[in-house]
C-alpha cells in the first residue's frame, strides 16, 4: 500500500470511474435492472523477454471475439501495444483500455465468452504466436485468458442502466401453488383470491367503476396481483403497483431511525421511519395538477428511487407493476382518456400496524390523496386496533375504524354502493404480508375418524406425491422475521351438518406436521370463495414451529373425538403459510461517495512525505526543489490543475487551482492513473508509464528546461542500453 501511495506521487496520477458508450441492446425477460455490460482488453503479460532490438520492447497484436449467449458475436482486431520485459519482467502490464464489446440487457448477466488470438509482430521475421485461449464468465470482474506464452487481461463491467429501467420492469405471475394474504389485526387473513373475488362480484360485476389503483406496499404485496389481474380482466381499466415480488419481503426503517443515524437515508428525503417503496410512491402520488403523474410513471419513478430497489443502495425488493385496460393512462381523479371522474373513493388498508413506519406510510398516503381533493367521506382508513398506535398515542382523527378482515370486507361492500362507471377507488395496503404454498380446489374427503395424509393434487409436482413441497425462498424468508408466526391452515366446506355442529366438530380436528401434533388455534369463516358473498367454507388454522418446515412436509388430519361422534366433512383447499412477516429493517449502509481528484491527492501527501528518503536520487534531483503546475486531463472533458511545492524532496505546499511563477509543468490522465492503480507492481508500472512518455514534463526557463532535459537524456541512454542488451543478449 505504501509503494502504491508512493506511486501516485511520484507519477503525479489520479483516480477516476471509466466512462463509455454504448455499441448494442437487447433487453429481454427476466427483469430488473437493466444494465450496462462492457467488455474490455486491458493488457497481458508474458511469460518469456520477448523485447526485440527494434524498440526494446515487445510489440504485440491480436484478434478477438466476444459471444454474448441470447444477445449476439463482435470479434475485430486488437491493435498494436507494448510490453517492456526489463520493467515488468512477467508482471501484468496494464495498457489503456480497449473496448471490444458494449451492450444493455435485462438482469441478469446472460453468460459472455471472450477467445483472443495474440501475437508478437516483427517488422522483419514472421510474427511470433502467443497463443490463443478464451473463457466464459457469467459475472462482472477481471480475469486472465492463459496463453501459451502469457496471460492476456479482460474486464467485464456491468453497472445498472437506469434510464432504461421501463425496459426491463417485468411482472413476475405467481405460480399457482402459491398464494399471498394480508395481516389483520384480529389474526384472520384475506388472502388474494378472496380479495379478488370480492372486488370483482362487489364492485366490477355489479356496479362497474371507471378506474381501480391498487397500491400493495407490504411483504410478497406482488402475489396480491395476479387473481386481481384475472379476475378484473376485460371489465375497465385498472393499475397494480407492489413494493416486491410475490416471494419477496419489502423493506423499511426501523422505529428508531433518525436523520442523523443514516446520513444516507437523510439525503434521500426520509425524515423518519417509513418504507422504502411506499415513501417513493407517495412522493408521486402527491404530485398535482400538470405535474401529476400516470399510475405508470409513478410506478417506474418508484422503481427508480426506491433506495431498495433494483437501482439502490443494495437491491432487496422488486417493485412490480402491471395494469389492465387503459391503467397505465390513470391519474389520481381523472379517467384513463384524462376527464375527470365524477368521484373518488379510497379504502387505506395497515392490518397489523405495530411500527412507526405504518403509520407513517399511512399518513403520507392519506395527504396525497386529500391533496387531490379527496374528503374524509371518500377514504376509509382502517388501521391497527383503530384506536391507538404503538406506545399508546391516539390515532390520528381520519382513521375510522381497526384492520380486521370484517371491517375490510364492509368497507369494500359500502365503497362498492357509491361506485358506478364513473368512480375511481384507490385501494392502498401496508403492514404485514403473508405468503402460502396452497391448493384451494383440493376437495380431499374424510369419510372415518381414522389419521390419514392430506397429499396436494392439482399442485403436486410428480406422481404420487404425498408431501406438500416448500421452495428455497419460502425457507429462507420464514426465518427472517423474528416476530412471525407460520401456520398450517385447512378450509373445510360449510355443509349444513359443519355449519350445525360448528365449534364442537372442529376442535376434534387435529393436524400432524411430518409427525408432530398440531392445536387448533383460530377458526375464520370464508365468505369470498367463489363468486357469490356467502358463506362457503371454515378456515381452521394451526400454529406450526418454524424448524419443522423443510422442503418437503408430510400433513396427515386425525380425530381427536369417540369414533361414534365422528362427522363426515371435505377439505377444500389447504395453506402453509410463512405467517405475518413484517417489512425487513436493514442495517443502514452509506453510499459510497468517490472522492474528488484534488482530496485524492492531498490525502497522500502525507505519505509521500513519510516515504521522501527512500525515492530513487534521480527524482529528488528532478523534482527536489521546484514550484510543479500539474494538469490533469479528466475523462469527462475537464482539467484539474493542481500546484504542489517541494523543498528537498518533501511537499510543503499543495493547493488546488494554478501556481504561480512555476518552475516546473507536468501533464498526465486519469487513464493512466487507473492502470498503474490496477498493477500488482505500481512502481514498475509508473516506471513504464514514464517510458512511454504517458507522463509529460518539462521545466520552465532555461536552466530548469535544461535540467529537465539532461533528465530525459539519461532515460533515453537507459533505453538505449536496454535495446542493446535485447540485440546481443
Amino acid at each position: 500500500m505504501v509503494i502504491l501511495k508512493k506511486s501516485l506521487l511520484v507519477a503525479i496520477l489520479v483516480i477516476f470511474s471509466m466512462a463509455t458508450s454504448p455499441i448494442g441492446a437487447h433487453f429481454d425477460p427476466p427483469g430488473q435492472p437493466a444494465v450496462q455490460v462492457n467488455v474490455y482488453f486491458i493488457g497481458m503479460s508474458l511469460s518469456e523477454d520477448m523485447d526485440d532490438g527494434a524498440n526494446g520492447y515487445a510489440d504485440i497484436i491480436g484478434t478477438y471475439k466476444v459471444t454474448h449467449s441470447g444477445h449476439g458475436t463482435k470479434d475485430g482486431k486488437i491493435d498494436m501495444f507494448y510490453y517492456d520485459w526489463d520493467t515488468l519482467k512477467g508482471k501484468n502490464g496494464y495498457i489503456k483500455k480497449r473496448l471490444l464489446y458494449s451492450h444493455k440487457e435485462c438482469s441478469p448477466l446472460k453468460p459472455i465468452t471472450v477467445e483472443v488470438s495474440m501475437e508478437e509482430h516483427n517488422t522483419i521475421f514472421s510474427n511470433t504466436q502467443l497463443g490463443s485461449g478464451s473463457i466464459t464468465v457469467t459475472k462482472p470482474g477481471i480475469y486472465e485468458i492463459k496463453l501459451d506464452k502469457g496471460k492476456a487481461l479482460i474486464e467485464v463491467k456491468v453497472t445498472p442502466a437506469v434510464l432504461y429501467s421501463e425496459k426491463c420492469s417485468y411482472f413476475y405471475d405467481q405460480p399457482p401453488s402459491y398464494a399471498s394474504s394480508l395481516v389483520s389485526s384480529s389474526g384472520g387473513y384475506i388472502y388474494d383470491w378472496q380479495l379478488a373475488n370480492m372486488i370483482h362480484m362487489w364492485i366490477a360485476n355489479r356496479t362497474g367503476y371507471a378506474n381501480m389503483v391498487f397500491i400493495f406496499n407490504q411483504c410478497f404485496g406482488g402475489g396480491m396481483i395476479d387473481d386481481l389481474k384475472e379476475k378484473l380482466k376485460g371489465t375497465g381499466d385498472a393499475a397494480f403497483l407492489s413494493a416486491s415480488r410475490h416471494n419477496e419481503a419489502s423493506w423499511g426503517l426501523a422505529d428508531g431511525y433518525t436523520p442523523s443515524s443514516w446520513p444516507e437515508m437523510a439525503k434521500r428525503g426520509f425524515k423518519k421511519p417509513e418504507g422504502y417503496y411506499p415513501k417513493e410512491v407517495g412522493e408521486e402520488l402527491a404530485r398535482t395538477g400538470k405535474d401529476a403523474p400516470t399510475m405508470r410513471e409513478i410506478a417506474r419513478r418508484a422503481e427508480q428511487q426506491d433506495p431498495r430497489g433494483p437501482y439502490g443502495l443494495d437491491s432487496k425488493e422488486t417493485p412490480q407493476y402491471t395494469s389492465i385496460g387503459k391503467g397505465d393512462s390513470i391519474k389520481i381523479g381523472k379517467k384513463a382518456d384524462g376527464s375527470d371522474v365524477a368521484s373518488r373513493h379510497a379504502i387505506l388498508f395497515a392490518g397489523n400496524a405495530n411500527a412507526k413506519r405504518h403509520w407513517n406510510n399511512l399518513d403520507r398516503a392519506y395527504k396525497a390523496l386529500k391533496k387531490h381533493g379527496f374528503t374524509d367521506t371518500d377514504i376509509i382508513v382502517l388501521a391497527g386496533n383503530g384506536k391507538t398506535m404503538p406506545g399508546g398515542t391516539n390515532v390520528p382523527g381520519y382513521v375510522d375504524g381497526p384492520g380486521t378482515k370484517k371491517a375490510l370486507y364492509e368497507a369494500i361492500v359500502n365503497v362498492s354502493k357509491k361506485m358506478n362507471k364513473n368512480e375511481q377507488l384507490v385501494f392502498w395496503v401496508s403492514d404485514h404480508g403473508n405468503r402460502e404454498r396452497i391448493e384451494n380446489s383440493l376437495i380431499k374427503s374424510i369419510l372415518d375418524p381414522v389419521r390419514q395424509p392430506v397429499p396436494p393434487k392439482r399442485t403436486a409436482r410428480r406422481p404420487e406425491q404425498v408431501s406438500w413441497d416448500l421452495d428455497e425462498e419460502f425457507l429462507k424468508v420464514v426465518k427472517l422475521d423474528p416476530d412471525n408466526q407460520p401456520y398450517v391452515s385447512i378450509l373445510v366446506e360449510a355443509t349444513p351438518e359443519v355449519v350445525e355442529y360448528g365449534e364442537k366438530m372442529f376442535r376434534n380436528i387435529v393436524l400432524y406436521m411430518n409427525g408432530q401434533m398440531l392445536e387448533l388455534t383460530m377458526v375464520e369463516p370464508i365468505i369470498a370463495y367463489d363468486g357469490e358473498p356467502d358463506l362457503d367454507a371454515f378456515e381452521l388454522v394451526y400454529y406450526v414451529d418454524e424448524g419443522l418446515l423443510t422442503q418437503e412436509n408430510l400433513i396427515e388430519v386425525a380425530w381427536l373425538g369417540e369414533p361414534e361422534e365422528f362427522i363426515k366433512y371435505s377439505i377444500t383447499g389447504l395453506m402453509i403459510s410463512t405467517g405475518g412477516i413484517n417489512e425487513l429493517e436493514a442495517e443502514p449502509v452509506e453510499a459510497v461517495e468517490e472522492q474528488t481528484l484534488f482530496e485524492l491527492l492531498k490525502e497522500y501527501v502525507p505519505v509521500y512525505n513519510e516515504n521522501a528518503d527512500n525515492f530513487p536520487g534521480f527524482i529528488k534531483r528532478i523534482a527536489g526543489n521546484e514550484r510543479i503546475d500539474l494538469e490533469i486531463s479528466l475523462e469527462n472533458g475537464g482539467v484539474l490543475n493542481v500546484g504542489i511545492v517541494t523543498e528537498g524532496g518533501y511537499i510543503t505546499e499543495f493547493s488546488k487551482g494554478r501556481i504561480s511563477e512555476p518552475t516546473m509543468r507536468a501533464w498526465t490522465d486519469e487513464e493512466v492513473a487507473r492502470r498503474i492503480i490496477s498493477s500488482e507492481d505500481p512502481m514498475s508500472t509508473a516506471t513504464n508509464a514514464l517510458k512511454m512518455g504517458e507522463i509529460r514534463y518539462s521545466g520552465v526557463g532555461f536552466g530548469r528546461t535544461l535540467r529537465v532535459f539532461v533528465f530525459k537524456v539519461v532515460i533515453k541512454v537507459y533505453r538505449v542500453v536496454e535495446v542493446i542488451g535485447d540485440l546481443f543478449g
